[in-house]
């Protein structure tokens, strides 16, 4: 079962909020910066981290983004601008953490699971995304390498979008959005795979398909497992207290709850389903054993009276009239024939073949 403990052990008695890479994963992060206001913006790519932390003292909105594994430098000059609970450090660096939203002051601070699926492989990766945000800024540790933010920064590149207009809690939003999107097109991926799965079930279940089915009911238990505590985090996000959240942006984040509660809900009713799917593979096992068991059964029930007449003429006895009989070989053969013969109508009859 170590498929559902993901998260690196600490080691024991280490002090609470200690910068140390327990994640045994070493990158190199890139660093980017875009500053934006409705009539200004300003993007950079692979600074350093002086560079980035001069655009974090500007009156405009500035998104800083870490791609890649963080490091505890990294993270440690960041928190050290920002004045970082000890505690934020250490859940960035500590990969593997569960979906959580923690509030410290005028900070946000945010974890969830960005998940990807390998349909040649039916594997699925699961990793880290981390978000701080303030008044005026927001922070995001992200592991994976692959842009999936994108079309947010398409939309902060066109002057006049509603985003250019917003603070860090509606990028906060869009970028949770973002994530929650990709896990309904992760599970209109998990949905294909479930449906070759079912075909191959109905028409002929191979040993190799049981394994298919465990190893799909462990991926189910994988999303469940890191989409359900989202439901939370938005939560909390939606009952937020103070100037930290907009009334405008309050009404976007009941609607990624209701996204995040409709993907719950078709886990849940996957996870039937393959519970469904072993019924049926062992359904059709107990089938195919039983024919097997029947032909088996009427092949042994024929030859049970051929058996008894070969028997009695096998007996060394002097004295047996048919013995000396010309006909007798052949009669007996045709007796033996029509015996068969007359069970399979017997069998035919009752409906059993």
């Amino acid at each position: 079962m170590s498929f559902l403990f993901k998260k690196k052990l600490r080691p024991v008695g280490l002090p609470p909020g200690s910068l140390e890479n327990f994640n045994n994963k070493h990158e190199d992060i890139h660093l980017s910066v875009i500053e934006y206001s409705e009539d200004q913006f300003i993007e950079k790519h692979d600074i350093s981290i002086e560079t980035c932390l001069e655009h974090l003292d500007t009156p405009t909105m500035t998104w800083v983004e870490v791609s890649g594994v963080p490091n505890a430098s990294t993270v440690a000059a960041i928190g050290k601008h920002f004045n970082f609970h000890p505690l934020i450090l250490e859940d960035i660096l500590t990969t593997g953490q569960r979906s959580k939203l923690d509030l410290f002051q005028d900070q946000v601070f945010i974890i969830v699971r960005f998940l990807q699926y390998n349909e040649k492989t039916n594997e699925l990766q699961d990793q880290q995304a981390s978000i701080v945000f303030g008044p005026n800024y927001l922070i995001s540790f992200f592991e994976c390498r692959e842009d999936i933010f994108k079309p947010i920064k398409d939309r902060l590149r066109q002057g006049g979008s509603r985003i250019r207009k917003e603070g860090a809690d509606y990028l906060a939003y869009a970028l949770l959005d973002t994530i929650v999107d990709y896990y309904l097109v992760l599970l209109e991926k998990v949905d294909a795979t479930l449906d070759s799965l079912e075909e191959e079930l109905s028409h002929f279940p191979k040993p190799t398909t049981l394994h298919k089915i465990q190893h799909t009911k462990r991926v189910m238990v994988m999303l469940r497992k890191a989409i359900w505590p989202m439901r939370d985090v938005i939560n909390r996000f939606m009952h937020l207290e103070g100037s930290i959240i907009s009334p405008t942006t309050l009404i976007y984040i009941r609607d990624i709850y209701d996204h995040t509660v409709q993907t719950i809900d078709i886990i849940e009713g996957f996870r039937d389903v393959v519970s469904g799917m072993l019924d049926i593979y062992l359904s059709n096992i107990n089938i195919r054993t039983n024919d097997i068991m029947k032909v088996l059964t009427i092949v042994s029930t024929i030859f049970v009276p051929l058996t008894f007449i070969c028997s009695i003429y096998g007996m060394n006895f002097d004295y047996m009239p048919e013995l000396r009989f010309h006909w007798g070989y052949p009669i007996v053969l045709i007796m033996m024939l029509s015996i068969a013969i007359a069970m399979l109508f017997f069998f035919r009859r009752k409906r059993w073949i």
